[in-house]
C-alpha cells in the first residue's frame, strides 16, 4: 500500500477538510491500495536564515511517503499575480520545490482554484445538509429530507454553480468563493428558521473553522466532480499512487 502526503500549507482547518475530500476521492475512484496522510500550516517551520525549509521538510516526508502533494488556494487573477511578484510567497516556494530534479515524480501541486470553498461548493446540497443536520427534524436521512422540500431545493439550485471555478473575485479583496459561501450559508439559516435573529445569522454562518465539518457532508461523484477541474486533478494525482 502506498502512502501519500497532502500538505495544505495555508490552514490547518483546510488540511482537515482536504484530507476528508481526498478520502472521498479515493473511495469514488476505488483507490483501495492508498493511504492518505495530511499536514497543515503548523508543519511549515519559520524560514531560518538561508535554509530552504520547504525543501527540507519535503525531503523528510519523502523518507516515509511515496509523494507530497502541495495544496494552496488560488484566488482571482489579480491576487495570483500579486503573489507571484513576492519572492518568498508560498506559490514561488512551491514551484522551486516542484522544479527540483530530485523530486521529479514525487512532488505535485494541486491548486484549489477559487479557494478550498470552491471545492466544497461542488455539492451545495451537502452544504445545506451540514446546517440542516443540526436540527433534529433533518438529522436522519438528511439528503432525502432536504431534497423532499421544494423551498430547500430551490435555494440549493439557485446557488449551485455548474463550474465553481467561475466564482471569481474581480479585484484583490473582492467577492470570491468565501464571500459566496458566506452568503449562501446565511440564506440556508434563514430558510431553516425564518424567525432567526440577525445576530444568530452572523454567528452561525460559514467560517473557515467549519470547513472540515462541511467536507464530511459533501458528496463527490461523477456529477459533483464535473463542477471543479482542479479537484478532479487532485484525484488524478492520487490515482498515480494506488
Amino acid at each position: 500500500m502506498s502512502t501519500v502526503r497532502i500538505w495544505t500549507l495555508e490552514s490547518d482547518y483546510d488540511a482537515e477538510a482536504v484530507k476528508c475530500l481526498a478520502h472521498k476521492l479515493a473511495t469514488h475512484l476505488r483507490l483501495n491500495n492508498l493511504s492518505i496522510r495530511s499536514s497543515g500550516k503548523r508543519a511549515l517551520p519559520r524560514r531560518t536564515g538561508r535554509i530552504d525549509t520547504l525543501t527540507m521538510v519535503t525531503q523528510n516526508y519523502l523518507k516515509q511517503d511515496a509523494c507530497v502533494i502541495f495544496v494552496i488556494d488560488r484566488d482571482g487573477p489579480m491576487s495570483d499575480h500579486q503573489r507571484r511578484r513576492e519572492p518568498n510567497s508560498l506559490i514561488n516556494q512551491i514551484e522551486k520545490v516542484i522544479n527540483d530534479a530530485r523530486f521529479t515524480g514525487k512532488v505535485f501541486f494541486a491548486q484549489a482554484i477559487q479557494e478550498l470553498e470552491a471545492w466544497l461548493l461542488t455539492d451545495c446540497l451537502g452544504i445545506f445538509c451540514c446546517f440542516a443536520s443540526k436540527r433534529r427534524l433533518y438529522r436522519e436521512n438528511c439528503r432525502d429530507s432536504v431534497s423532499a422540500n421544494q423551498s430547500f431545493t430551490q435555494l440549493v439550485a439557485r446557488y449551485q454553480k455548474g463550474n465553481t471555478e467561475n466564482i471569481i473575485e474581480a479585484e484583490i479583496g473582492g467577492r470570491g468563493a468565501k464571500e459566496y459561501w458566506r452568503e449562501f450559508s446565511e440564506q440556508i439559516l434563514r430558510e431553516l428558521n425564518p424567525d432567526i435573529p440577525q445576530k444568530n445569522v452572523h454567528s452561525e454562518r460559514y467560517r473557515e473553522a467549519m470547513s472540515p465539518k462541511v467536507a464530511e457532508h459533501v458528496v463527490l461523484d461523477g456529477q459533483t466532480l464535473q463542477r471543479n477541474n482542479s479537484l478532479r486533478k487532485l484525484g488524478d494525482v492520487l490515482a498515480q499512487f494506488n
